[in-house]
């Protein structure tokens, strides 16, 4: 699974994969958004993907964001999706 952790940094938000951080965004919502698209990217290989979001609130938990592998998007958009349509 590939994790993409927004955090505040000294100089805005930014997106940590791995031992690698993106450049600072001006807001967490920018970074919330890019990381989205970045997970979005990797699930249409048919990669697993979760995001997680640092808070402004330290007694706030750290939200997560599960991404869809291709194939369960697939699955889902085609009909073949066992669930509720």
């Amino acid at each position: 699974m590939y994790t993409f952790n927004v955090v505040k940094e000294p100089n805005g938000w930014s997106i940590q994969m791995g031992g690698h951080m993106s450049a600072p965004f001006r807001s967490r919502d920018m970074a919330i958004r890019e990381a989205k698209r970045l997970a979005d990217a990797i699930c249409c290989y048919g990669e697993t993907t979760e995001v997680t979001v640092e808070s402004n609130d330290p007694t706030e938990p750290v939200k997560r964001i599960k991404g869809m592998s291709r194939s369960l998007r697939e699955g889902i958009f085609s009909g073949r999706w066992p669930g509720p349509h």
